[in-house]
């Protein structure tokens, strides 16, 4: 399958604004006071060293990002570096520190809540807010940067207010409020502060990482050459010089001892200046912190989709929604982790291992600048990291003189993280290989066409359909089925044995059918049962072979509700554990089958019917003619056209040259099939359409389009439906309701 490109939407002012949320937002009202209370007033001079420690980084990925703009970040460059399973563990930390750095702003924007609405429970508040913001990375990059760029500009505006507002206001800043706590320097000697430092150093760390957040959205970036670089940079400078404020302005209003024992320190500071201080800095810090969930979770999603491409995590991941450009199973996973993630509700913890892995991840991404160097000196190089390779190598020197005061169970928690990763590296081709198998098996074991023969008129038409799908694919066995109608009062054993021992209509079909099967080269099975009804008799074959993977029925006349409704097609449509397909025979067993017409929809039944149709055209050497009717303007046209090419590529592997694809704009879907139709009267031979989602409802055989196009056009329709698990229908129908669905 060819790999899937995320679609550029994002300009330098989203950008900048992706990467100062990705390193302002939470940390800047959940980390600012505990870093406070390790060092008091010197919390100034950490995010200063923080900024400095950071810039070459950020130089490096300015230099990777712009060259080479793919989504992973850290990832994408070391992989691309080398070989092996050191890229793998990078990707695979880089993804879970995202991950984590998420979950922190889930929790931190809950306990922000908190301040408006007490009652609210911290985790099932961030777990809500996790769902929202992964419905809204889903709907597309852009429709995420747009709400990036008001978010992080209703931040900036609000925390330069508050810093106007401590010089200003009445119970503002007062250096004597500045130095309570015994000065500048709060712990005794010069070495005891330095490691002090180091050790919140480390803290705070993860509140410059926004170029991590920046490199992972390259591959959606619009002029990446030039607005990476800038936007890279920019939010490092941007940051440092806004948290300093921030700090200076908060120590100088409430202490540092009691900031670092707030859990809304902002908020706290600001209750200071006023009534409105602490709702207004409350709903700023919510801001703060949802601008961080929404950044790094379209960080993390993007590093499961590179995983995905690269082949370490399931090809599923790599899928890109074909009408909004974005990478939704990736996003539905890595929300679901995120939501593990949060219900620890410890901030600082979090805190800590989302730095330990992003430092892990920035760490080898300085070491890719050098190596790529190396690899692709030829490369053309828009932006280039200045004083190489000393750059590169003091990032990377800086990150282990600070990961040395990272806590310990961070460190055991990242450790662990990185130990897991190579257990999941080492099993993951076995894995892989066994669920290949599991999936052939079960396959295999539902390899069996089970045709419903009752009607003299259309049981022939119903075995050439059989044979015709015996033929395209292979294992497949056929069994033709007669049931008999019992009475209540005769024992099922003497009817069956009746049946068994003497001749009747039923036997006599059977055999024809058999007959037929056999001359064409298709083995096919006979079964003759007695049952209390048709359809419990036929289900319970079904269900009592286990093997049957789709039940072929007839249907002569029109679709009336009245027909429809109680019938035995209608209870085995309803109630079949497996696939359903409905021939309505108008000449099918002497159409030759040269053009087949499919009208989709997309889903489940419309990839079904794909797939029948494709098999009867590949026997019987036609065309196949894939069409969508949609009522939007045409100028939908082209993306409608990538998801119809997208579900023949999910559906069949690849996109054959006997497909042709036809859209067209009309208010009626029914009306536009049968236009499609009738511009082609005697050309069609055959119809497969899928179920619509009425399926279900009694008096329509599989929903009112299907059924009114069986009953207005002159060729044979095939109607399907596939089977689903009630809770898989369920989730997909919930998807389609929030437009998630192709």
């Amino acid at each position: 399958m060819a790999k899937k490109e995320l679609v550029r939407t994002l300009g330098l002012t989203e950008i900048l604004m992706l990467g100062i949320g990705g390193t302002m937002g939470a940390g800047v009202f959940v980390l600012t006071g505990h870093a406070a209370g390790m060092v008091g007033p010197a919390v100034i001079l950490v995010f200063l060293l923080a900024a400095i420690q950071s810039l070459p980084n950020a130089l490096s990925y300015a230099e990777l990002a712009s060259t080479f703009p793919v989504a992973g970040g850290g990832y994408a460059y070391i992989s691309k570096a080398m070989n092996g399973v050191l890229p793998f563990i990078v990707g695979w930390v880089s993804w879970f520190s995202s991950l984590v750095y998420s979950a922190l702003a889930a929790v931190g924007a809950a306990y922000s809540l908190k301040l408006f609405l007490p009652f609210l429970p911290v985790r099932l508040t961030a777990l809500v807010l996790i769902a929202l913001f992964a419905g809204n990375s889903i709907r597309g990059s852009e429709e995420a940067g747009r709400t990036q760029v008001i978010l992080a500009g209703v931040l900036l505006a609000s925390l330069a207010a508050f810093v106007a507002a401590s010089f200003v206001f009445p119970g503002g800043f007062s250096w004597a409020e500045f130095y309570k706590d015994s000065g500048f320097f709060i712990h005794e000697g010069f070495l005891n502060n330095m490691a002090q430092i180091f050790k919140t150093l480390t803290l705070v760390n993860v509140l410059f990482v926004g170029y991590e957040v920046i490199a992972t959205t390259a591959e959606e970036a619009k002029n990446p050459g030039r607005n990476i670089p800038i936007a890279t940079v920019g939010a490092i400078l941007i940051c440092a010089i806004v948290y300093c404020a921030i700090t200076f302005a908060a120590l100088g209003v409430i202490s540092a001892k009691q900031l670092g024992i707030s859990t809304t320190p902002l908020s706290d500071a600001a209750a200071r200046l006023g009534p409105w201080g602490a709702p207004a800095m409350g709903a700023a810090g919510l801001i703060a912190t949802l601008t961080s969930l929404n950044t790094a979770m379209i960080s993390s999603a993007r590093v499961a989709l590179a995983l995905s491409r690269d082949g370490y995590l399931p090809d599923f991941l790599s899928r890109i929604h074909p009408r909004l450009k974005t990478p939704v199973p990736a996003i539905l996973l890595t929300g679901a982790l995120i939501i593990a993630a949060a219900m620890s509700g410890d901030e600082v913890f979090l805190g800590y291992v989302s730095n330990f892995g992003y430092m892990f991840v920035v760490f080898f991404t300085n070491v890719s600048v050098i190596l790529l160097r190396r690899k692709f000196p030829d490369t053309e190089r828009p932006f280039r990291t200045p004083w190489y390779p000393v750059l590169p190598i003091l990032g990377c020197l800086g990150i282990v003189v600070v990961e040395v005061f990272t806590a310990h169970n961070a460190l055991y928690v990242g450790f662990g993280l990185i130990a897991v990763g190579l257990v999941v590296y080492q099993l993951r081709r076995p894995v892989e290989r066994a669920v290949t198998l599991t999936a052939q098996t079960v396959e295999a074991a539902r390899r069996e066409i089970l045709v419903s023969v009752a009607n003299p008129m259309t049981a022939e038409s119903l075995m050439k359909l059989a044979v015709i799908l015996g033929q395209a694919r292979e294992k497949v066995t056929l069994a033709a089925l007669s049931v008999i109608p019992t009475p209540s009062a005769t024992p099922l054993d003497l009817a069956q044995d009746t049946l068994d021992s003497q001749q009747n209509g039923s036997k006599e079909l059977l055999k024809r059918v058999a007959d037929y099967a056999h001359e064409e080269g298709v083995p096919v099975r006979t079964l003759l049962r007695a049952s209390r009804g048709v359809s419990s008799g036929i289900l319970g074959v079904v269900e009592a072979r286990g093997t049957v993977g789709l039940v072929l029925m007839g249907w002569r006349g029109q679709l009336s509700t009245t027909r429809v409704s109680g019938s035995v097609v209608k209870d085995i449509v309803h109630g079949a554990p497996c696939d359903v397909a409905v021939l309505r025979d108008q000449g099918f067993m002497e159409a030759d089958l040269d053009r087949v017409l499919v009208p989709t929809g997309g889903g489940p039944h419309a990839c079904l019917a794909l797939r029948l149709a494709w098999d009867i055209v590949r026997a019987s050497g036609g065309t196949l003619t894939l069409t969508r009717i949609f009522p939007e303007p045409e100028d939908v046209c082209e993306v409608e056209l990538d998801v119809l090419h997208q579900m023949v590529e999910d559906e069949l592997g690849h996109v054959p040259e006997e497909i042709h694809f036809r859209l067209k704009c009309r208010e009626s879907v029914s009306d536009g099939i049968l236009e499609e139709a009738t511009e082609s009267e005697g050309d069609y031979d055959l119809i497969v359409i899928g179920a619509s989602e009425e399926w279900f409802l009694r008096d329509l055989l599989f929903g009112s389009i299907p059924d009114q196009v069986a009953n207005n056009v002159s060729c044979s329709v095939l109607m399907v439906r596939r089977y689903e698990p009630a809770p898989v229908s369920w989730f997909r129908r919930a998807m389609k309701r929030v437009g998630v669905s192709s």
